[in-house]
């Protein structure tokens, strides 16, 4: 098989303005084939597109009878209940307040009472004290009763494209929480504009976790909209024997899953002494690929039924990925297409294509989304932005600016239209003598050793210093990490040299997406 990268046209699709058109379109087109599958005690149970519209439909119904423009939460695990649960309480003209199960009491009440909820609808298994808030509570698990009963009745909402729909919470790794309002118009533009850049290969398996907007909208939705089978995948505790046991052509990733699945291949070769095998036949498959020779399937066969033996693609988004990792699964017979996205903009800004990609970069830029890059800023606009931020116009207006939405992504385009990130504007280390450094540059450098597992840098007393959290071979070795610096500083301006290396004995405190929490950093140590 010849690989293939240079441009080409979009990909056309079917415009649609909400997510009753995305249901209808394909109810209409495939009510017959299998939307969703999961587990359920040990059973594999499929819903066609035709019961899931039905299903949405009927729920909406209830939800319109029973409740008029209320903030209603949504709590629990990746399920096909709770997919329903979201799209059915948008459908009824109400709002779906998304929450991550896996905060704490405090603040799940907190980020309850910043949205303005009423009604919460949660997963009884994962969180009992639910019960005993002072709020109208229902189990998820329960939603059949309520679909059932609703048969009937009529949904008397007229859809309204541009009516709030949904409240995201950021999940930075500074700062608060920020209740990003979205609309259907919001969602469904980022669906369409996304689908003209990539297309997805077979079945899915879906697991990253649906309060966040890419697990959602990218995860579940986009493949929807693609007309593909999507497994879901209610634990990462089960995510290896669902790859397996599905086979999936496609999962949707964020680069700290990409990073483990590349850490655990190595450290089962080594612990079968297949290492050195391993690096011989990547370079074997490489020379090869050069050549337009590509036995990857069968070369790497083993390592790929880990995964369930048909996995083309990985799409990649949420934070850096070095482009090491890339480059790696392509020698083994797996393309990572890796984007860009923020919460803000419903996720999707870019993405690289299936058969055109620059790696290091996020792609290019999606359709009918403008990007201008203002004092090294990426800015986006276009009908993917945010309706703003729930009840604060100060931090909205702070954001949005002409119409442009300023991610506080540093970063830039190249002459082929990609786009690349250099560092996040809130993490700029200032020197003294005023010059800007970006910590996450220095980073990505230093990642690169196959000595460290993770890296931040900070500065402190005005210079710049490392803190690392070693592989498990090179714990505590001071000596080693020592020579890593003393050969990054070596050709380096004195300002850009690091003055020591501190190490970890654990890894860092990360937020519920695997970013690094840095503001947290120094106070660990």
């Amino acid at each position: 098989m010849k690989i293939i990268n240079r441009d080409y046209n979009y990909y056309e699709n079917p415009r649609i303005n909400n997510l009753h058109e995305l249901l209808n379109l394909q109810s209409t087109n495939y009510p017959n084939d299998v939307a969703f599958s999961y587990k359920k005690n040990n059973e594999k149970i499929k819903v066609t597109y035709k019961e899931v519209y039905n299903d949405v439909i009927n729920l909406s119904s209830y939800f319109n009878k029973n409740y008029k423009n209320k903030h209603i939460a949504l709590i629990g695990e990746n399920s096909y209940n709770w997919i329903i649960t979201f799209l059915s309480i948008i459908l009824s003209g109400n709002v779906c307040v998304v929450i991550d199960k896996d905060l704490n009491e405090s603040d799940i009440t907190k980020l309850l009472k910043i949205s303005d909820t009423k009604i919460i609808y949660y997963s009884e298994y994962y969180l009992p004290f639910i019960k005993d808030m002072k709020y109208k509570t229902f189990p998820i698990d329960e939603i059949n009763e309520y679909i059932e009963m609703s048969k009937g009745f009529q949904n008397k909402y007229t859809m309204n494209d541009n009516k709030d729909a949904a409240i995201f919470f950021t999940s930075g790794t500074t700062g608060a929480n920020k209740a990003v309002i979205l609309s259907q118009k919001n969602i469904a533009a980022d669906i369409y504009a996304a689908s003209a850049l990539f297309k997805l290969s077979g079945s899915v398996v879906s697991f990253l976790p649906y309060h966040h907007a890419f697990g959602l909208i990218t995860g579940v939705l986009k493949p929807f909209y693609y007309h593909k089978e999507i497994f879901i995948s209610k634990s990462l505790k089960y995510l290896i024997n669902d790859l397996k046991e599905n086979k999936p052509e496609t999962i949707f990733a964020v680069p700290a899953f990409v990073e483990t699945f590349y850490k655990q291949i190595w450290k089962r070769a080594r612990l079968e002494h297949k290492d050195k095998i391993l690096k011989r036949s990547i370079k074997v498959s490489n020379t090869l690929l050069k050549m337009n020779i590509d036995i990857r399937k069968k070369l790497f066969k083993d390592i790929l039924n880990e995964f369930g033996g048909n996995l083309n693609y990985i799409i990649c988004g949420g934070a850096y990925l070095d482009k090491k990792y890339v480059k790696w699964f392509r020698s083994i017979g797996i393309e990572i297409l890796n984007g860009y996205g923020i919460t803000e903009c419903s996720p999707v800004v870019s993405v690289n294509r299936n058969h055109y990609y620059k790696d290091g970069s996020v792609g290019k830029i999606c359709r009918d989304v403008d990007v201008k890059i203002i004092d090294n800023e990426i800015c986006v606009s276009g009908n993917i932005i945010m309706k703003g931020y729930y009840k604060d116009k100060k931090a909205t207006n702070e954001v949005v600016i002409d119409g442009y939405f300023h991610t506080g992504d540093l970063g830039y385009i190249d002459k082929n239209g990609f786009l690349f990130i250099t560092g996040r504007k809130k993490n700029i280390i200032i020197l003294s003598n005023g010059e800007n450094i970006s910590p996450e540059i220095i980073e990505s450098e230093i990642l690169k050793d196959k000595a460290v597992n993770e890296v931040v840098v900070c500065e402190e007393s005005n210079k710049l210093i490392t803190y690392i959290y070693p592989t498990d071979d090179y714990l505590g070795d001071q000596e080693y990490f020592d020579n890593l610096i003393y050969n990054y500083n070596k050709n380096r301006p004195k300002n850009h040299q690091i003055a020591l290396a501190k190490l970890r004995t654990e890894e860092f405190i990360k937020n519920n997406n695997g970013k690094i929490l840095r503001d947290k950093v120094r106070e660990e140590v």
